[in-house]
């Protein structure tokens, strides 16, 4: 029983991004100490489930990362005890957390994500007043794009659910990734929709009900507590007006992404060093909004190809288990190209969790797999 709420806290603090919106909301002490307490649970569960299981593709990937970036470059790199507090951090996560997330199962996971999203009314309508300017919502992520995020994930989780869960949850995952106003998660969402119908034409109904939701949030923004830009641009569209609509090119990824070239150009192999593409890195005040970029221009060339590679063996093996469980490759997609458009990487617990709880996934697939044959034989 013990062992079991180490878990739940721990993943409520984690998945729930808890400590940061404690620190935006309240103190910094107590956010602070709500930091330290997930990952002292993290080492805590490892340390109690007595299971030597690790991940050696992000073991590898964060030696090599965190090798090469301390070397390349000093300007950028924060004092030393700083530096290896975030270092052990991550080898906290990747180590205590993977045993942790073999005890986890879909149904937990989609509960905590149901959570995390729903928590955008609580931004809404009781700490209104903290709500950004620009009418984008966030709940307990303080960033739209990461609340995207988690309704991208549990949307594609829902096709992994039984019909009436799946139902609710892609309903609520999809109005709430439309409340983020989030460019990426309408591609994402739509890319999901064309793969599902794959499985099932009926698929095509759950198209329909978004894009009804989609109308129905640009007919009614009006009762949003804060307009957004983009929404008005794109009911301008509806109506049939263009005025306003440069609102939705503005803050363009690309445009982001080419302030960093020089810099990546320059040294390709190496990087250029810790912290020297995040925000108020070497290109200036915004981050790349790339992990990708992120990685080879601090890590260079080889460091991100193990990233590529990573990711490149979890789309193929969720792939060809498509048809037996299309949750996986979903949620895979939806990580693959959220990180083109977000560098929060080896400094975000949600996401490495993510990671690691799919690959455990595709590990028991393979598994499966491989007994099956043994089986038949």
């Amino acid at each position: 029983m013990l062992i079991k709420a180490i878990r739940y806290i721990t993943l409520f603090l984690i998945f729930l991004n808890f400590p940061g919106w404690v620190l935006d909301n309240f103190n910094p002490i107590l956010s602070s100490a709500l930091s330290y307490l997930s990952f002292g649970l993290t080492l805590l569960y490892f340390i109690l489930a007595k299971e030597w299981n690790f991940n050696s593709w992000l073991l590898l990937l964060g030696l090599v990362y965190f090798g090469i970036s301390s070397l390349s470059g000093q300007i950028y790199l924060p004092d030393l005890i700083t530096y290896m507090i975030i270092i052990i951090k991550y080898f906290i996560l990747i180590i205590g957390g993977y045993i942790m997330l073999r005890h986890t199962s879909k149904k937990e996971i989609f509960y905590f994500l149901l959570i995390g999203a729903l928590s955008v009314f609580l931004q809404m309508f009781v700490f209104y007043n903290k709500a950004q300017d620009y009418g984008r919502y966030s709940g307990f992520y303080l960033n739209p794009n990461s609340l995207a995020f988690i309704c991208m994930m549990g949307y594609g989780l829902t096709y992994g659910l039984k019909t009436k869960l799946r139902t609710w949850g892609q309903i609520i995952f999809t109005f709430i990734g439309f409340l983020t106003f989030s460019r990426t998660f309408i591609v994402v969402w739509l890319l999901m929709n064309l793969i599902s119908i794959r499985l099932s034409l009926k698929n095509i109904r759950v198209l329909a009900i978004g894009l009804g939701l989609f109308i129905g949030l640009l007919t009614f923004n009006a009762f949003l507590p804060k307009s957004n830009p983009r929404l008005e641009a794109m009911a301008n569209i509806l109506e049939g007006n263009n005025t306003n609509t440069k609102k939705l090119e503005e803050g363009g990824r690309s445009d982001t992404w080419a302030a960093y070239y020089p810099a990546l150009l320059e040294k390709p192999f190496f990087g250029n060093g810790y912290g020297s593409f995040a925000g108020g890195g070497i290109a200036g005040r915004v981050g790349p909004h790339n992990a990708y970029l992120k990685v080879i221009g601090e890590a260079g060339i080889i460091t991100l190809l193990i990233m590529i590679l990573m990711f490149g063996k979890m789309t193929y093996q969720s792939a060809i288990n498509f048809l037996k469980k299309p949750y996986l490759l979903l949620m895979i997609v939806s990580l693959d190209l959220f990180l083109l458009a977000n560098h929060n990487f080896f400094d975000s617990g949600y996401v490495l969790f993510f990671i690691m709880w799919l690959q455990i996934q595709l590990n028991k697939n393979e598994n499966s797999t491989i007994n099956n044959n043994n089986n038949n034989r």
